[in-house]
Protein backbone atom coordinates (compact mmCIF):
# COMPACT_ATOMS: atom_id res chain seq x y z
CA UNK A 1 0.00 0.00 0.00
CA UNK A 2 1.52 3.38 -1.19
CA UNK A 3 1.72 5.75 2.13
CA UNK A 4 1.88 9.09 0.92
CA UNK A 5 1.17 10.81 -2.49
CA UNK A 6 1.34 13.99 -3.84
CA UNK A 7 -2.31 15.50 -4.98
CA UNK A 8 -3.35 18.88 -7.01
CA UNK A 9 -6.33 19.61 -9.11
CA UNK A 10 -5.48 19.43 -13.01
CA UNK A 11 -6.27 23.58 -13.69
CA UNK A 12 -4.68 24.41 -11.07
CA UNK A 13 -0.78 23.69 -11.77
CA UNK A 14 1.45 20.54 -9.95
CA UNK A 15 3.98 23.33 -8.81
CA UNK A 16 1.83 26.12 -7.54
CA UNK A 17 2.06 24.88 -3.82
CA UNK A 18 -1.97 24.10 -3.87
CA UNK A 19 -1.88 20.76 -3.50
CA UNK A 20 -2.17 18.68 -0.38
CA UNK A 21 -0.83 14.95 0.48
CA UNK A 22 -2.81 11.77 0.76
CA UNK A 23 -2.97 8.06 1.50
CA UNK A 24 -3.57 5.63 -0.63
CA UNK A 25 -5.92 3.02 1.10
CA UNK A 26 -6.50 0.36 -1.66
CA UNK A 27 -5.95 0.37 -5.25
CA UNK A 28 -6.96 3.16 -7.03
CA UNK A 29 -8.11 4.53 -3.96
CA UNK A 30 -7.08 7.69 -2.27
CA UNK A 31 -7.80 9.22 1.27
CA UNK A 32 -7.17 12.56 2.31
CA UNK A 33 -7.70 16.15 3.79
CA UNK A 34 -10.47 18.84 2.67
CA UNK A 35 -8.02 21.41 2.37
CA UNK A 36 -7.57 20.41 -1.26
CA UNK A 37 -10.51 22.59 -1.74
CA UNK A 38 -9.71 25.45 -0.10
CA UNK A 39 -8.99 27.78 -3.32
CA UNK A 40 -11.27 25.48 -5.66
CA UNK A 41 -13.94 26.99 -3.49
CA UNK A 42 -13.55 30.75 -3.24
CA UNK A 43 -14.24 30.39 -6.59
CA UNK A 44 -16.93 28.57 -7.40
CA UNK A 45 -19.93 29.02 -5.06
CA UNK A 46 -21.98 25.68 -5.95
CA UNK A 47 -18.77 23.95 -4.01
CA UNK A 48 -18.78 26.23 -1.35
CA UNK A 49 -22.29 26.09 -0.98
CA UNK A 50 -22.37 22.22 -1.50
CA UNK A 51 -19.07 21.45 0.93
CA UNK A 52 -20.96 24.09 3.91
CA UNK A 53 -24.28 22.20 3.74
CA UNK A 54 -22.83 18.42 4.52
CA UNK A 55 -24.71 16.79 6.70
CA UNK A 56 -22.24 15.51 9.39
CA UNK A 57 -21.37 11.82 9.75
CA UNK A 58 -23.09 11.09 6.30
CA UNK A 59 -21.09 10.09 3.19
CA UNK A 60 -21.52 11.89 0.22
CA UNK A 61 -21.15 11.04 -3.37
CA UNK A 62 -19.72 13.70 -5.77
CA UNK A 63 -20.05 11.97 -9.01
CA UNK A 64 -22.27 14.61 -10.70
CA UNK A 65 -19.59 17.04 -9.94
CA UNK A 66 -16.89 14.81 -11.64
CA UNK A 67 -15.63 17.22 -14.41
CA UNK A 68 -15.00 20.39 -11.76
CA UNK A 69 -13.45 17.86 -9.24
CA UNK A 70 -10.32 16.36 -11.58
CA UNK A 71 -7.09 15.62 -9.52
CA UNK A 72 -3.10 14.73 -10.39
CA UNK A 73 -1.75 12.23 -8.06
CA UNK A 74 2.01 11.76 -7.78
CA UNK A 75 3.25 8.62 -5.99
CA UNK A 76 6.83 7.41 -5.82
CA UNK A 77 7.44 4.79 -8.38
CA UNK A 78 8.28 1.85 -6.23
CA UNK A 79 4.87 2.73 -3.85
CA UNK A 80 6.97 2.58 -0.65
CA UNK A 81 8.90 5.83 1.17
CA UNK A 82 11.81 6.57 -1.47
CA UNK A 83 15.69 6.76 0.21
CA UNK A 84 16.89 8.40 -3.09
CA UNK A 85 16.67 11.86 -4.38
CA UNK A 86 16.32 10.12 -7.41
CA UNK A 87 13.30 8.04 -7.45
CA UNK A 88 11.26 8.12 -10.34
CA UNK A 89 7.71 9.77 -9.93
CA UNK A 90 4.76 8.09 -11.60
CA UNK A 91 1.72 9.82 -11.76
CA UNK A 92 -2.58 9.05 -12.54
CA UNK A 93 -5.62 11.41 -12.82
CA UNK A 94 -8.77 10.57 -11.17
CA UNK A 95 -11.28 12.60 -9.68
CA UNK A 96 -12.70 13.38 -6.18
CA UNK A 97 -15.69 10.94 -5.89
CA UNK A 98 -16.96 11.01 -2.03
CA UNK A 99 -16.39 13.25 1.24
CA UNK A 100 -17.72 13.64 4.13
CA UNK A 101 -17.79 16.09 7.38
CA UNK A 102 -16.77 14.10 10.52
CA UNK A 103 -18.97 15.34 13.79
CA UNK A 104 -16.45 14.83 16.08
CA UNK A 105 -14.28 17.24 14.65
CA UNK A 106 -16.50 19.63 14.41
CA UNK A 107 -17.34 19.44 17.74
CA UNK A 108 -14.00 19.60 18.73
CA UNK A 109 -13.29 22.51 16.40
CA UNK A 110 -16.20 24.28 17.87
CA UNK A 111 -15.54 24.18 21.51
CA UNK A 112 -11.68 22.94 22.00
CA UNK A 113 -10.12 25.66 19.61
CA UNK A 114 -12.88 27.91 19.00
CA UNK A 115 -10.20 30.46 19.32
CA UNK A 116 -7.85 28.95 17.13
CA UNK A 117 -7.16 30.32 13.61
CA UNK A 118 -5.89 28.01 10.60
CA UNK A 119 -3.85 29.76 8.10
CA UNK A 120 -3.40 33.21 7.56
CA UNK A 121 -6.11 33.27 4.53
CA UNK A 122 -9.36 31.84 3.73
CA UNK A 123 -10.43 31.67 7.91
CA UNK A 124 -14.16 31.03 7.27
CA UNK A 125 -13.76 28.11 4.31
CA UNK A 126 -10.97 26.74 6.45
CA UNK A 127 -13.36 26.29 9.70
CA UNK A 128 -15.66 24.67 7.00
CA UNK A 129 -12.82 22.47 5.64
CA UNK A 130 -11.21 21.53 8.89
CA UNK A 131 -13.22 18.51 10.00
CA UNK A 132 -13.71 17.58 6.08
CA UNK A 133 -12.27 14.37 4.12
CA UNK A 134 -12.12 13.60 1.11
CA UNK A 135 -11.55 10.09 -1.03
CA UNK A 136 -10.45 10.22 -4.52
CA UNK A 137 -10.77 7.55 -7.22
CA UNK A 138 -8.02 6.69 -9.66
CA UNK A 139 -10.16 4.30 -12.40
CA UNK A 140 -12.07 5.86 -15.09
CA UNK A 141 -13.95 2.46 -15.12
CA UNK A 142 -15.11 2.50 -11.91
CA UNK A 143 -16.03 5.71 -11.80
CA UNK A 144 -18.40 5.47 -15.24
CA UNK A 145 -20.08 2.05 -14.42
CA UNK A 146 -21.33 2.56 -10.93
CA UNK A 147 -24.18 4.25 -9.02
CA UNK A 148 -24.02 6.49 -6.50
CA UNK A 149 -25.73 3.32 -4.11
CA UNK A 150 -22.61 1.15 -5.68
CA UNK A 151 -19.72 4.21 -5.24
CA UNK A 152 -21.50 4.31 -1.26
CA UNK A 153 -20.82 0.84 -0.47
CA UNK A 154 -17.77 0.31 -2.27
CA UNK A 155 -16.07 3.34 -0.16
CA UNK A 156 -17.30 1.91 2.95
CA UNK A 157 -16.25 -1.36 2.17
CA UNK A 158 -12.88 -0.29 1.67
CA UNK A 159 -12.54 2.03 4.00
CA UNK A 160 -13.81 -0.39 6.53
CA UNK A 161 -10.65 -2.73 5.59
CA UNK A 162 -8.58 -0.12 5.58
CA UNK A 163 -9.16 0.37 9.16
CA UNK A 164 -9.21 -3.46 10.39
CA UNK A 165 -6.13 -3.51 8.27
CA UNK A 166 -3.94 -0.70 8.42
CA UNK A 167 -4.79 1.28 11.29
CA UNK A 168 -2.90 1.21 14.80
CA UNK A 169 -5.72 0.07 17.63
CA UNK A 170 -4.05 0.67 20.57
CA UNK A 171 -4.91 3.55 23.06
CA UNK A 172 -2.53 6.42 21.97
CA UNK A 173 -0.23 7.43 24.22
CA UNK A 174 1.53 11.21 24.93
CA UNK A 175 5.16 10.72 24.73
CA UNK A 176 5.02 8.31 21.94
CA UNK A 177 7.52 8.91 18.77
CA UNK A 178 5.63 9.58 15.52
CA UNK A 179 6.02 10.18 12.38
CA UNK A 180 4.42 12.15 9.11
CA UNK A 181 5.17 11.30 5.50
CA UNK A 182 4.01 13.87 3.72
CA UNK A 183 4.62 16.16 0.56
CA UNK A 184 5.57 19.94 2.06
CA UNK A 185 3.72 22.69 -0.43
CA UNK A 186 1.66 19.71 -2.15
CA UNK A 187 5.46 19.51 -4.71
CA UNK A 188 6.50 16.37 -5.48
CA UNK A 189 10.24 17.53 -5.24
CA UNK A 190 9.67 16.86 -2.03
CA UNK A 191 7.19 13.87 -2.05
CA UNK A 192 7.49 11.33 1.16
CA UNK A 193 8.57 13.65 3.26
CA UNK A 194 9.20 12.65 6.98
CA UNK A 195 8.76 14.63 10.24
CA UNK A 196 9.47 13.14 13.36
CA UNK A 197 8.13 13.84 16.96
CA UNK A 198 6.18 13.50 19.64
CA UNK A 199 2.21 12.80 20.79
CA UNK A 200 2.26 15.84 22.86
CA UNK A 201 -1.85 15.69 23.82
CA UNK A 202 -4.91 13.76 22.90
CA UNK A 203 -7.80 16.43 22.74
CA UNK A 204 -11.47 16.75 21.72
CA UNK A 205 -14.51 14.43 21.91
CA UNK A 206 -13.63 10.22 22.05
CA UNK A 207 -10.15 11.91 21.57
CA UNK A 208 -10.28 12.48 18.50
CA UNK A 209 -7.32 15.06 17.91
CA UNK A 210 -3.91 14.44 18.38
CA UNK A 211 -1.21 17.78 19.20
CA UNK A 212 2.11 16.96 17.86
CA UNK A 213 5.23 19.09 17.99
CA UNK A 214 6.26 16.84 14.59
CA UNK A 215 6.66 19.82 12.37
CA UNK A 216 4.84 20.37 8.84
CA UNK A 217 3.88 22.93 6.48
CA UNK A 218 1.23 23.79 4.09
CA UNK A 219 0.93 21.07 1.75
CA UNK A 220 1.56 18.18 4.55
CA UNK A 221 -2.42 18.19 4.72
CA UNK A 222 -3.56 14.62 4.07
CA UNK A 223 -0.50 13.07 5.51
CA UNK A 224 -0.22 9.69 6.93
CA UNK A 225 0.34 9.94 10.48
CA UNK A 226 2.40 7.08 11.79
CA UNK A 227 3.09 5.38 15.77
CA UNK A 228 6.79 3.87 16.17
CA UNK A 229 6.65 0.87 17.57
CA UNK A 230 9.86 0.09 20.19
CA UNK A 231 10.87 -2.51 17.22
CA UNK A 232 10.94 0.46 14.99
CA UNK A 233 8.13 -0.35 13.04
CA UNK A 234 5.30 2.17 12.17
CA UNK A 235 1.29 1.79 12.42
CA UNK A 236 -0.82 4.09 10.69
CA UNK A 237 -2.78 6.42 13.72
CA UNK A 238 -4.04 9.38 11.58
CA UNK A 239 -3.99 12.28 8.77
CA UNK A 240 -2.57 16.17 9.47
CA UNK A 241 -5.46 18.13 9.13
CA UNK A 242 -3.36 21.78 10.37
CA UNK A 243 0.02 22.14 10.23
CA UNK A 244 -0.16 25.88 11.21
CA UNK A 245 -2.62 27.52 13.77
CA UNK A 246 -2.64 30.45 15.60
CA UNK A 247 -3.90 31.65 18.80
CA UNK A 248 -4.80 34.90 20.30
CA UNK A 249 -2.32 36.03 17.46
CA UNK A 250 0.47 33.33 18.65
CA UNK A 251 2.19 31.14 16.03
CA UNK A 252 0.93 27.57 18.04
CA UNK A 253 3.41 25.60 16.04
CA UNK A 254 2.04 22.22 16.92
CA UNK A 255 0.09 19.88 14.04
CA UNK A 256 -3.34 19.23 14.68
CA UNK A 257 -3.94 15.39 13.45
CA UNK A 258 -7.13 13.59 12.90
CA UNK A 259 -7.37 10.34 14.80
CA UNK A 260 -8.11 7.31 12.25
CA UNK A 261 -9.89 5.18 14.62
CA UNK A 262 -12.15 7.63 16.59
CA UNK A 263 -12.99 9.61 13.11
CA UNK A 264 -13.66 6.23 11.31
CA UNK A 265 -15.62 4.71 13.20
CA UNK A 266 -18.08 7.26 14.02
CA UNK A 267 -18.39 7.35 9.87
CA UNK A 268 -18.87 2.97 9.11
CA UNK A 269 -20.43 2.12 12.79
CA UNK A 270 -18.81 0.57 15.43
CA UNK A 271 -19.98 -3.08 14.43
CA UNK A 272 -18.27 -2.46 10.72
CA UNK A 273 -14.71 -2.26 12.48
CA UNK A 274 -12.68 -5.12 14.57
CA UNK A 275 -11.83 -2.66 17.46
CA UNK A 276 -9.17 -4.91 20.32
CA UNK A 277 -10.54 -2.95 23.38
CA UNK A 278 -8.41 -4.18 25.56
CA UNK A 279 -5.49 -3.59 23.76
CA UNK A 280 -3.48 -0.60 25.49
CA UNK A 281 0.39 0.78 24.99
CA UNK A 282 2.46 0.56 28.02
CA UNK A 283 2.79 4.41 29.32
CA UNK A 284 6.08 5.80 28.56
CA UNK A 285 7.55 6.65 32.31
CA UNK A 286 8.09 10.27 31.64
CA UNK A 287 4.66 10.97 30.91
CA UNK A 288 3.19 9.31 34.06
CA UNK A 289 5.66 10.97 35.71
CA UNK A 290 4.91 14.22 34.42
CA UNK A 291 1.26 13.85 34.73
CA UNK A 292 1.66 13.13 38.61
CA UNK A 293 3.78 16.70 39.34
CA UNK A 294 2.72 19.12 36.93
CA UNK A 295 -0.28 21.35 37.72
CA UNK A 296 -1.97 24.73 36.78
CA UNK A 297 -1.91 27.70 38.36
CA UNK A 298 -4.38 30.35 37.91
CA UNK A 299 -3.89 34.34 39.15
CA UNK A 300 -6.24 36.44 38.18
CA UNK A 301 -6.49 36.64 34.43
CA UNK A 302 -3.07 35.12 34.28
CA UNK A 303 -2.32 31.27 34.42
CA UNK A 304 0.99 29.11 34.17
CA UNK A 305 2.01 25.99 35.21
CA UNK A 306 3.47 24.63 38.51
CA UNK A 307 5.85 22.18 39.13
CA UNK A 308 5.54 19.85 42.70
CA UNK A 309 9.08 19.28 44.24
CA UNK A 310 8.57 18.24 47.73
CA UNK A 311 4.98 16.31 48.79
CA UNK A 312 5.15 16.37 52.21
CA UNK A 313 5.46 20.38 52.62
CA UNK A 314 3.58 21.09 49.41
CA UNK A 315 5.82 22.72 47.57
CA UNK A 316 5.74 24.03 44.22
CA UNK A 317 7.71 26.16 41.47
CA UNK A 318 6.40 28.59 39.30
CA UNK A 319 7.25 31.50 37.85
CA UNK A 320 7.41 35.23 39.16
CA UNK A 321 5.41 36.87 36.84
CA UNK A 322 2.29 33.75 36.82
CA UNK A 323 1.28 34.94 40.37
CA UNK A 324 2.27 38.70 39.67
CA UNK A 325 -1.54 40.13 40.83
CA UNK A 326 -1.19 37.88 44.08
CA UNK A 327 -1.97 41.04 46.25
CA UNK A 328 -5.41 41.32 44.00
CA UNK A 329 -6.14 37.77 43.39
CA UNK A 330 -6.31 34.67 45.17
CA UNK A 331 -3.57 31.79 43.88
CA UNK A 332 -5.12 28.78 42.92
CA UNK A 333 -3.73 25.19 41.80
CA UNK A 334 -6.17 23.00 39.78
CA UNK A 335 -4.65 19.86 40.31
CA UNK A 336 -5.98 16.61 37.91
CA UNK A 337 -6.84 12.93 38.53
CA UNK A 338 -7.53 10.36 36.60
CA UNK A 339 -9.27 7.22 38.38
CA UNK A 340 -8.98 3.47 37.01
CA UNK A 341 -11.70 4.20 34.17
CA UNK A 342 -9.07 6.88 32.41
CA UNK A 343 -11.85 9.35 33.49
CA UNK A 344 -10.26 12.80 34.59
CA UNK A 345 -11.78 14.95 37.09
CA UNK A 346 -10.02 18.29 38.92
CA UNK A 347 -10.01 19.69 41.92
CA UNK A 348 -9.04 23.25 42.70
CA UNK A 349 -6.73 24.03 45.63
CA UNK A 350 -5.86 27.74 47.17
CA UNK A 351 -2.23 28.05 47.31
CA UNK A 352 -0.36 30.49 49.44
CA UNK A 353 2.36 32.54 48.10
CA UNK A 354 5.72 32.04 49.94
CA UNK A 355 8.03 34.15 48.10
CA UNK A 356 8.33 35.33 44.78
CA UNK A 357 11.58 37.34 42.61
CA UNK A 358 11.17 41.12 41.92
CA UNK A 359 9.24 42.04 38.30
CA UNK A 360 11.74 41.18 35.66
CA UNK A 361 14.65 40.30 38.03
CA UNK A 362 16.07 37.08 37.62
CA UNK A 363 15.54 34.26 38.40
CA UNK A 364 11.72 34.87 37.75
CA UNK A 365 10.66 32.14 39.99
CA UNK A 366 8.30 31.73 42.73
CA UNK A 367 7.63 29.28 45.72
CA UNK A 368 3.73 28.28 46.52
CA UNK A 369 2.49 26.14 48.80
CA UNK A 370 -0.62 24.44 49.40
CA UNK A 371 -1.80 22.24 51.79
CA UNK A 372 -0.05 18.66 52.17
CA UNK A 373 -3.58 16.95 52.96
CA UNK A 374 -5.34 18.70 49.57
CA UNK A 375 -2.15 16.37 47.61
CA UNK A 376 -3.61 13.62 45.97
CA UNK A 377 -2.20 10.17 46.56
CA UNK A 378 -1.43 9.69 43.41
CA UNK A 379 0.79 13.16 42.82
CA UNK A 380 4.71 12.58 42.67
CA UNK A 381 7.33 15.66 43.42
CA UNK A 382 9.52 15.74 40.60
CA UNK A 383 13.13 15.41 41.94
CA UNK A 384 15.62 18.54 41.44
CA UNK A 385 18.31 17.41 39.34
CA UNK A 386 22.02 17.33 40.94
CA UNK A 387 23.49 18.54 37.37
CA UNK A 388 23.75 20.70 34.63
CA UNK A 389 22.26 19.77 31.77
CA UNK A 390 24.53 18.63 28.77
CA UNK A 391 24.62 21.08 25.60
CA UNK A 392 22.77 18.24 22.62
CA UNK A 393 20.88 16.01 25.40
CA UNK A 394 16.84 15.08 24.51
CA UNK A 395 14.90 17.05 27.11
CA UNK A 396 11.04 16.81 27.39
CA UNK A 397 8.68 20.04 28.39
CA UNK A 398 5.22 20.32 30.11
CA UNK A 399 3.16 22.91 30.36
CA UNK A 400 -0.28 24.32 30.07
CA UNK A 401 -0.44 26.35 26.54
CA UNK A 402 -3.93 27.85 25.54
CA UNK A 403 -5.65 25.64 28.10
CA UNK A 404 -6.40 23.42 25.89
CA UNK A 405 -5.90 20.60 28.18
CA UNK A 406 -6.59 19.18 31.06
CA UNK A 407 -3.37 16.72 31.08
CA UNK A 408 -0.22 18.76 30.63
CA UNK A 409 1.22 19.22 26.97
CA UNK A 410 4.39 17.29 26.57
CA UNK A 411 6.42 18.08 23.92
CA UNK A 412 10.41 16.59 23.11
CA UNK A 413 13.33 18.85 22.37
CA UNK A 414 16.81 19.45 22.57
CA UNK A 415 19.32 21.60 25.19
CA UNK A 416 20.79 24.18 22.81
CA UNK A 417 22.50 26.16 24.81
CA UNK A 418 23.80 26.00 28.65
CA UNK A 419 24.85 27.63 31.20
CA UNK A 420 24.80 27.92 35.16
CA UNK A 421 22.28 30.90 34.45
CA UNK A 422 20.58 29.79 31.65
CA UNK A 423 19.05 26.60 29.56
CA UNK A 424 18.15 27.38 26.08
CA UNK A 425 15.94 24.28 24.61
CA UNK A 426 14.26 23.51 21.40
CA UNK A 427 11.11 22.49 22.71
CA UNK A 428 8.09 23.75 21.52
CA UNK A 429 6.38 26.12 24.14
CA UNK A 430 4.08 28.60 24.73
CA UNK A 431 1.82 31.14 26.85
CA UNK A 432 0.89 28.93 29.78
CA UNK A 433 3.98 27.12 30.01
CA UNK A 434 5.74 29.31 32.30
CA UNK A 435 6.80 27.63 35.20
CA UNK A 436 6.53 24.12 33.53
CA UNK A 437 9.11 21.36 34.37
CA UNK A 438 12.15 20.32 31.53
CA UNK A 439 13.22 17.15 32.55
CA UNK A 440 15.48 14.46 31.41
CA UNK A 441 13.72 11.60 29.92
CA UNK A 442 16.29 8.90 30.85
CA UNK A 443 16.01 9.22 34.70
CA UNK A 444 12.98 11.99 35.07
CA UNK A 445 14.84 14.98 37.11
CA UNK A 446 13.89 18.15 36.51
CA UNK A 447 16.67 20.28 34.57
CA UNK A 448 15.16 23.58 34.52
CA UNK A 449 12.08 25.73 34.70
CA UNK A 450 10.48 27.22 31.70
CA UNK A 451 10.43 30.95 31.91
CA UNK A 452 10.23 32.57 28.20
CA UNK A 453 10.65 32.06 24.63
CA UNK A 454 11.68 34.74 22.06
CA UNK A 455 9.73 37.49 20.37
CA UNK A 456 11.06 40.16 18.29
CA UNK A 457 9.09 42.69 17.00
CA UNK A 458 7.06 40.79 14.74
CA UNK A 459 7.60 36.88 15.19
CA UNK A 460 7.00 34.56 18.01
CA UNK A 461 8.79 31.67 17.95
CA UNK A 462 7.69 28.67 20.32
CA UNK A 463 11.12 26.44 19.74
CA UNK A 464 13.74 29.08 21.24
CA UNK A 465 12.85 28.86 24.73
CA UNK A 466 14.65 30.02 28.06
CA UNK A 467 14.92 27.98 31.57
CA UNK A 468 16.38 28.74 34.69
CA UNK A 469 18.45 25.40 35.48
CA UNK A 470 18.05 23.76 38.46
CA UNK A 471 21.64 24.19 39.80
CA UNK A 472 21.27 27.46 39.95
CA UNK A 473 18.36 27.80 42.70
CA UNK A 474 18.50 23.98 44.27
CA UNK A 475 20.28 24.46 47.47
CA UNK A 476 17.41 27.63 48.51
CA UNK A 477 14.86 25.46 47.76
CA UNK A 478 16.36 22.59 49.53
CA UNK A 479 16.60 24.62 52.71
CA UNK A 480 13.32 26.45 52.54
CA UNK A 481 12.01 22.94 52.25
CA UNK A 482 13.61 21.43 55.35
CA UNK A 483 13.74 24.11 57.30
CA UNK A 484 10.44 26.29 56.62
CA UNK A 485 12.53 29.15 56.78
CA UNK A 486 11.53 31.79 53.88
CA UNK A 487 14.60 33.90 53.91
CA UNK A 488 16.33 30.59 52.75
CA UNK A 489 14.78 32.21 49.34
CA UNK A 490 16.43 35.37 49.51
CA UNK A 491 19.03 34.02 47.49
CA UNK A 492 16.98 33.30 44.20
CA UNK A 493 17.38 36.84 43.76
CA UNK A 494 20.19 37.24 42.02
CA UNK A 495 22.19 40.54 41.57
CA UNK A 496 25.16 38.68 39.90
CA UNK A 497 26.34 41.27 36.76
CA UNK A 498 26.66 37.94 34.38
CA UNK A 499 23.39 36.60 35.31
CA UNK A 500 21.54 39.81 34.96
CA UNK A 501 23.42 40.63 31.59
CA UNK A 502 22.17 36.74 30.44
CA UNK A 503 18.50 37.20 31.13
CA UNK A 504 18.51 40.98 29.95
CA UNK A 505 18.45 40.09 25.88
CA UNK A 506 15.66 41.92 25.11
CA UNK A 507 13.76 39.67 23.40
CA UNK A 508 11.64 37.63 25.77
CA UNK A 509 8.29 36.98 25.83
CA UNK A 510 7.20 36.28 29.09
CA UNK A 511 4.37 33.41 29.52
Amino acid sequence: MTSNVSISFLDEGVNEGLGTSGISISKNWILTHGTLLRLKMTSDKKLLDLISNLVPGKLSILSNEADNLRVRVQFSANGKMTEQANEEIKQANGIVLATWRCPLLIDTFANTFFSWKFGKDFEEINKILSSVFLVICLDNKEINKASEYDFDQRIRKILSHFINNHIHKKSLKRGAVINIESTPFGNSVFINSISQGIVSNILGINKCVMLTDANTVPGCEGGPVYVVQKDGSQLLCGMVIAPLSWCRNEWVNYTLVACFLPCLRKLLKKQEIKVDITATDENLDFTSSLDESVVLVRCGVNWGTGTLVDRETGTILTCSHVVSEAMYHQIEVIFHNENESHQLSDFNKPAQLIYRTSKNLPYDIAILKVNPLDINNKLRPLKLGDSLAIRGEKVISAGFPFISSRLPTITQGNISSVSSYMLQTTCCVQSGASGGPIIRPTTGELLGIIVCNVITSSTLYPRLNMAIPTVAIKDPINEYIATNRTEALESLLSHDHNVLRMWNFHLSSKM
